[in-house]
């Protein structure tokens, strides 16, 4: 797998039966490589320079550099790969690009810009728009804007009418559930809201530990592992699972993922590999998915490390 992080390198790790990690070495040095995408029919890779003069690098499947363009906006801090595009969301201005991708996944015609606009009630976080993350969800491509509270919504590449989240909750990372609804980790109020037919149906507490003295709970990742929805969340730096419920995810267990500022995670079978950012670790998680609860069994030191990508 690939391991992006702040400290210039995207990083290779494996990972054994028992869940221990092996450094098998730096693939790429590049800048602020935060977040990594692969392009799964040719097996190019892309990543982010997440500094104000943003750009995107394409590297074929050993790591060799194809190309670098700029990100069309400001601080890129996730991709995805849909449908023949890469989608960049760049969190400095909220700015979303779509870059055409060709059969081998190299960058194939002219770039797209969708600037955003607005702003939310939190004067320090949301004076303007913040894209976070794209997700694709059915047929469409859904921006989650921390800054305006929205999920704008892409649908053949034009931009629909979004989905108006509760004010101040911050959107950052979705994921689609099993029978179709789109569950947000809400960054800013600590929660997890659950939209379904552009609705929101359901909004729960993203955990149930308490963050340290003086400080906030921050949701980052969130997916379906197996039949559990999970929650990264900074601050209490735990693990939070929820099971699915017709009326609204049901809080299961906290397990603390053994290090600082979870910001991204993975499943790899039954682990979950998180990126500590602030303790420079790599942490793995065997997840029960009987009761929700974890347990770490590995940990790999890796610099400032900011997303998960298994290949």
């Amino acid at each position: 797998m690939l391991i992006g992080s702040y400290a210039d390198t995207v990083r290779k790790v494996g990972i054994d039966g028992a869940g221990a990690l092996q450094d098998a070495g730096r693939a790429v040095t590049t800048p602020a490589p935060s977040f990594v995408a692969v392009h799964a029919g040719s097996g190019a890779w892309y990543a982010v320079a997440e500094i104000d003069a943003g750009t995107v690098s394409a590297f074929d499947a050993e790591g060799r550099l194809l190309d670098t363009v700029p990100s069309g906006g400001s601080a890129p801090c996730h991709l995805l790969v849909d449908a023949g595009a890469l989608w960049v969301s760049n969190y400095g201005d909220g700015t979303v690009q779509t870059i055409p991708l060709d059969g081998n996944g190299r960058f194939a015609g002219p770039a797209r810009q969708h600037p955003g606009a607005g702003s939310g009630p939190d004067p320090e976080r949301q004076e303007g728009p913040h894209a976070h993350s794209a997700t694709a969800v059915g047929d469409e491509v859904w921006v989650a804007d921390l800054g305006t509270d929205v999920l704008r919504r892409f649908a053949a590449g034009t931009e629909v009418a979004p989905v108006q989240l509760p004010p101040g909750c911050g959107p950052r990372h979705l994921a689609v559930l099993p029978d179709g609804a789109v569950a947000v980790a809400t960054e800013l109020d600590d929660g997890v809201v659950v939209v379904r037919d552009g609705a929101v149906v359901a909004r729960v507490p993203a955990t149930a530990t308490a963050a340290p003295s003086g400080e906030h709970n921050h949701p980052s990742h969130i997916a379906v592992v197996g039949e559990l929805l999970v929650v990264a969340v900074r601050g209490a730096d735990v693990l939070s699972t929820f099971r699915l419920d017709a009326a609204g995810p049901v809080h299961l267990a906290d397990t603390p993922v053994g290090g600082a500022v979870p910001r991204h995670f993975a499943a790899v079978g039954e682990f979950v590999l998180v990126a500590c950012q602030s303790s420079d670790a790599l942490t793995v998680l065997r997840l029960d998915q009987a009761t929700g609860a974890a347990e770490q069994v590995g940990r790999l030191a890796v610099a400032a490390p900011a997303c998960v990508l298994p290949l």
